[in-house]
């Protein structure tokens, strides 16, 4: 990491990666998973504490019910000493069913038994309502504050065989003993909440590293503040841009692109072989191998193409492609080696004519720096005084040049040699054998030579001219 980047690292605060987007979303995730956890335990915390009190509703009614049906009872009640003969077995009653209370009460709502014996021939208390459909033989089962305390309560009559009140039987479980049973149930529900919990954090942990990974640790501004500094730059570049996936679809494609290779609106999602491009650039592409300034042809365009792979250890391999139009630099550069030619033939015509001591040698010099990289054939006459030094004077006419150097020319060529006069037609518009020649008195001839030999055909120039 450079010194410069350093800084900017430690303006994040203690805490950088809870500012990316994995971060608040692991922080979310955590609360999240708090509360459903918490809500969860005390849902079963609450649904626990309502079976416990419908269990003791059940339980006391059930031991009422028992110990007041039970044989001899009635007997029991009836005779002078209700208590003597029913607080033992009251007391094992209780004990035996895992309640807080039997009591045993007359028709006056006199205790007859009870646990705390100093409770006994006390009247039962209670809300009046209750304690008046007790005394008047109803079966109730109902939560409220009695002797000992906020307890449920089931009162059950007993009679005898012809269906006389003779009293009751009152069983309480006191609600500390309900709340001790869903005590005794909280560790394990603590338990299983807290194991969920380190579950769930362990996977929203993983989760918020892959998303880390992911983001490269960037928070929603700085991920929506590249994104648009990377769209701006995609769209403004001169050169063409293609994003294409491990599967050599089109994921991405900028303006310049689009307008080089001529895409279609909807190219975008495509696969390579189907944007309809040349052969050797789809083989290219499909090939996803490193090229750098690789020319191809797209219809009449030259297109340079370098191609670099996106893939990451452990990601699937992408690539981007971008392509610059090199028509028009190709066109330049053809210009640029054309001129280069062009000054280093003047330049060594320069060197190699200013370097000849007579006007034969700079001729023949001037001759060989033109053939052939100027012109096929050349040929240089000079006037009898030029030759002889002096300055020739008009009329011109008369002059007869003499052909005093020539290259490129075939021995066969029907053209004047070095040495020989050079003479010209009188000036008259005549048909040649190359077409209609125009009026000029600078069109030479080839006379017949002192040796006898016949007149060579003359040969068509591109001035019409017979050389």
């Amino acid at each position: 990491m450079s010194r410069h980047a350093r800084p900017a690292r430690r303006r994040l605060g203690p805490l950088p990666h809870l500012r990316s987007v994995a971060g608040q979303a692991f922080i979310l995730q955590l609360l999240l998973i708090l509360v459903l956890v918490a809500a969860a335990v005390a849902a079963v915390a609450a649904d626990a504490r309502a079976h416990s009190t419908v269990d003791a509703r059940r339980r006391s009614l059930a031991v009422a019910e028992t110990f007041a049906h039970a044989p001899g009872m009635a007997r029991a009640m009836s005779g002078d000493k209700p208590t003597s003969e029913l607080k033992s077995r009251a007391e094992a009653t209780r004990k035996g069913s895992d309640v807080d209370s039997v009591v045993v009460f007359d028709t006056r709502g006199i205790r007859l038994t009870h646990p705390e014996k100093r409770l006994i021939g006390k009247r039962i208390v209670g809300p009046a309502e209750l304690v008046r459909d007790e005394l008047h033989g109803k079966t109730i089962t109902q939560t409220f504050r009695a002797s000992q305390g906020p307890s449920v309560v089931s009162a059950v009559p007993v009679t005898r065989a012809d269906g006389t009140f003779l009293g009751g039987v009152s069983v309480g479980v006191k609600i500390h003993s309900v709340n001790s049973e869903v005590d005794r149930r909280l560790p394990m529900l603590l338990g299983s909440g807290a194991g969920t919990l380190a579950l769930a954090t362990g996977g929203a942990a993983l989760l918020n590293r892959r998303v880390r990974r992911q983001t490269h640790g960037l928070g929603a501004a700085q991920m929506a503040r590249m994104y648009e500094h990377h769209d701006a730059v995609l769209h403004s570049v001169r050169e063409g841009v293609l994003v294409l996936t491990a599967d050599k679809r089109l994921l991405l494609v900028n303006d310049e692109a689009r307008e080089l290779l001529r895409l279609a609106p909807d190219a975008e999602g495509r696969h390579v072989g189907a944007l309809g491009l040349e052969f050797r650039l789809t083989e290219l592409l499909m090939s996803g191998r490193r090229v750098t300034d690789e020319v191809h042809p797209c219809g009449a365009r030259l297109l340079s193409v370098n191609v670099r792979s996106t893939g990451r250890a452990g990601a699937p391999a992408g690539s981007v492609v971008t392509l610059r139009d090199t028509t028009a630099l190709r066109v330049l550069s053809d210009r640029a080696v054309e001129t280069g030619e062009r000054l280093k033939l003047l330049s060594d015509a320069g060197v190699r004519i200013s370097s000849a001591l007579g006007l034969t040698g700079t001729a023949e010099e001037l001759v060989d720096v033109a053939v052939p990289r100027f012109a096929d054939i050349v040929a240089v006459e000079l006037l009898d005084p030029v030759l002889r030094g002096e300055e020739p004077k008009p009329p011109y006419e008369p002059l007869a040049p003499h052909r005093t150097a020539v290259g490129g020319a075939p021995a066969e060529a029907p053209l004047f040699h070095v040495g020989e006069r050079v003479v010209y037609a009188p000036p008259h518009r005549r048909a040649g054998p190359c077409g209609p020649e125009p009026p000029s008195s600078s069109r030479p001839i080839r006379p017949v030579p002192a040796s006898g030999r016949p007149a060579r055909p003359g040969a068509c120039s591109t001035t019409g001219s017979i050389r």
